[in-house]
Order: C-alpha cells, then sequence, then structure tokens
C-alpha cells in the first residue's frame, strides 16, 4: 500500500507539468464549449456565416473541379456547395428568412467566384 502511494506521488513528481498543462487545456476546452452551448441560435448563425466566408473559395474552388468538364453545370455546382455547407453547418436550417439566406450564400458563391477567376488569370499571365 505505501509503495504504491510511493509510486504516485513520485509520478506527480516527475510530471506535474505535464499534468498541470493538461489540466489548463481541459478547463480551457470546457469553458469554450459551455461558452459556445449558452450561444443563441442567433450567435451561432452568425459564427457559421463568418466561417463560411473563410471557406466558400474552397469550397467553390472543388465545385469547379468536380465540374470541370461540364460546360454549363453552374447551377449544379452551387446546389453542391449550397448542400455541403447546410452539412456542415445544420444550424442555418433554423433561419426563419431561408430565402434570405440563399440570396447571402449566391452572393458569397459569386464573390468566391469572382476571385477564383482573378486569382487564375494571375496565374495564366505568370505562366
Amino acid at each position: 500500500m505505501l509503495n504504491g502511494i510511493k509510486n504516485f506521488l513520485e509520478f506527480l513528481n516527475d510530471n506535474w507539468t505535464v499534468l498541470a498543462v493538461l489540466l489548463g487545456l481541459v478547463v480551457a476546452l470546457i469553458q469554450r464549449i459551455k461558452a459556445f452551448i449558452g450561444k443563441t441560435d442567433e450567435e451561432k448563425i452568425q459564427i457559421a456565416k463568418k466561417q463560411i466566408k473563410e471557406i466558400m473559395l474552397k469550397m467553390v474552388s472543388e465545385a469547379e473541379l468536380d465540374f470541370e468538364d461540364w460546360n454549363k453545370a453552374g447551377a449544379i455546382k452551387r446546389s453542391q456547395v449550397i448542400s455541403q455547407i447546410y452539412e456542415m453547418y445544420p444550424i442555418l436550417s433554423k433561419v426563419i428568412d431561408q430565402n434570405e439566406l440563399i440570396k447571402w450564400l449566391d452572393m458569397e458563391i459569386n464573390t468566391s467566384l469572382r476571385t477564383l477567376e482573378d486569382i487564375i488569370d494571375v496565374n495564366k499571365d505568370e505562366g
């Protein structure tokens, strides 16, 4: 029994910094989760919109690559991107005005398309 306690105390002594860091990470993670859960649906939707803006160019680029051989596939590409967004952010289904959300998504898709075209043009000029 005393040997077990001695081993435990030695373990704590040898690894106290690692244990302190892990404890701090767990506490921080719990606080972040509580803060997110405590947000209203509207706040969660705003967070989702911000994140969507950040990943939209990647999603549009992937859709363009997926349907690269199809000349007139704009509606299919748009549908693919919007589907992915709703899969990634189910909170968006709680938006009351879905038409307004779709308009916003269309605007973001168009902005990303223009950015993608600019990138392609710059790469063509350099290459």
